[in-house]
């Protein structure tokens, strides 16, 4: 119960095998109330039923974190049902895979729109919020491997990851002095809902038969939990402008040779 009586925001939470939702209940499992956003307002109170059968509060949003009014209004709501704001947990995003040159402007807009803006909008009014209490707080932006090594037909996604690593250390730089720790959760290859276009999930099943990544299989929204837990918690007080990555060992593996492959 390392976060009792806490109480969270979990952005991006409605898919039922997406990160947000492991990460919410996961909160919640150590005492956190938790209100849960997304656009996919059934999938997210699908969520918020999980978090009440554990014993804690939830509160459910359709929000676009693009929109300003919308995440105004969800703070807001929180705060008063719930009792004010102590973590927020920026995960909703966006990933479509399209080579460079056939790359879109609007496509570029939307992937910019919710991996960046959204972020802004809802890190800065939680900010302000949790400024107004005067008892700190923590806020974990979900980024992305693709921060620290980019690869093909994802020009667009890699630079909206790699703003948050940097939006993250400024924020972190800036709220310190509200004792306000923000933190990047960077995980590797997730096997998510989000994968929806043709050409990532024939990425994610070369992966599942021929794994390239140190660890030996792909990661599943539980294999963030501990590390969001971690940055939500007293804990990690001493702990801000970092990212903290979770990939089963990808990045490093980038550097080895092409032939690696995991034992069975």
């Amino acid at each position: 119960m390392r976060l009792k009586n806490k109480v969270a925001i979990v952005t991006g939470a409605g898919s039922k095998r997406g990160i947000g939702r492991a990460i919410a209940i996961g909160l919640a499992e150590e005492g956190a109330d938790v209100a849960i956003a997304d656009t996919n307002e059934a999938g997210a109170t699908e969520t918020a039923a999980e978090i009440q059968s554990l014993g804690r509060r939830s509160l459910v949003f359709g929000v676009d974190v693009t929109h300003s009014a919308e995440v105004d209004s969800m703070v807001r709501r929180t705060a008063e049902q719930l009792g004010g704001i102590d973590i927020l947990v920026n995960n909703a995003g966006f990933c479509r895979f399209v080579p460079f040159l056939s790359l879109t402007e609007e496509l570029w807009d939307r992937t910019m729109a919710v991996n960046v803006k959204g972020y802004f909008l809802a890190g800065q009014k939680v900010a302000a919020q949790m400024v107004t209490q005067g008892r700190g707080g923590k806020i974990i932006n979900v980024s992305s491997i693709s921060a620290e090594v980019s690869g093909e037909d994802k020009v667009h996604y890699c630079s909206s990851k790699g703003a948050v690593k940097l939006l993250t250390q400024g924020m972190a730089l800036e709220l310190s002095r509200y004792r306000i720790n923000v933190n990047s959760l960077a995980p590797g290859t997730i096997d998510t809902d989000i994968i929806q276009d043709e050409r990532i999930k024939r990425l994610v099943e070369e992966e599942r038969r021929h794994s390239s990544i140190p660890w030996g299989r792909m990661g599943e929204g539980k294999d963030l939990v501990g590390a969001a837990v971690f940055l939500a918690s007293p804990e990690s007080e001493y702990v801000t402008g970092s990212t903290l990555v979770v990939d089963g060992g990808a990045v490093a593996g980038s550097l080895l040779p092409a032939q690696f492959r995991a034992p069975e």
